[in-house]
Order: C-alpha cells, then structure tokens, then sequence
C-alpha cells in the first residue's frame, strides 16, 4: 500500500509545482500550430489569429517586466506560443 502511496504522489505531487516540466507551456512553430489547429487544438488556432509582428511582440514582452533575452528568445520570426495567458504567433 505505501508503495502504492508513492507512486502517486511522484506522479501527481509536479504537476502542482510551478516551473515544472509538466506545467511548461508549448512553443510550436508556425506550420506546427497550423496542423495542431487542423487537428482541433483551439489553443493553437486562437494564436494563429493572433498573430503580431516581431517588433509588437518585443514591446509587448518588455512591458510586461520579462528581460530582453527572455523576450528575444520568445519572439523569433516563426514561433507560436498556444498556451499562454494570451496566446500568439510571431510573423515570419
């Protein structure tokens, strides 16, 4: 029974810790986002309409109190964030 106890606390007890790998949010690329889109991933298809350019997404980030290398690193040309509080794509 403990053993068992165990097992489910390892398993569950992550999920609950921020930072954690399985509270991490998606990074897709655009034609990624597209398929999980077509797939039915709503998450995706709201950032594929969200779509900004590079230079609003830096604006955005900064304003928001992330560092520039966060922001840098988060509004490459091509990549889509589905699981954010907003989610977004980064025009190519």
């Amino acid at each position: 029974m403990r053993f068992v106890l165990c097992i489910l606390l390892a398993a569950l007890v992550p999920a609950f810790l921020p930072g954690s790998a399985s509270a991490a949010q998606r990074t897709m690329t655009t034609a990624q986002a597209h398929a999980a889109a077509a797939k039915g991933d709503q998450n995706a298809a709201v950032a594929i309409a969200t779509t900004t350019d590079r230079e609003t997404c830096l604006g955005g980030c900064e304003s928001r109190g992330y560092g520039k290398s966060a922001c840098a690193s988060a509004c490459k040309p091509g990549l889509c964030h589905p699981d954010g509080d907003q989610p977004y794509c980064v025009g190519e």
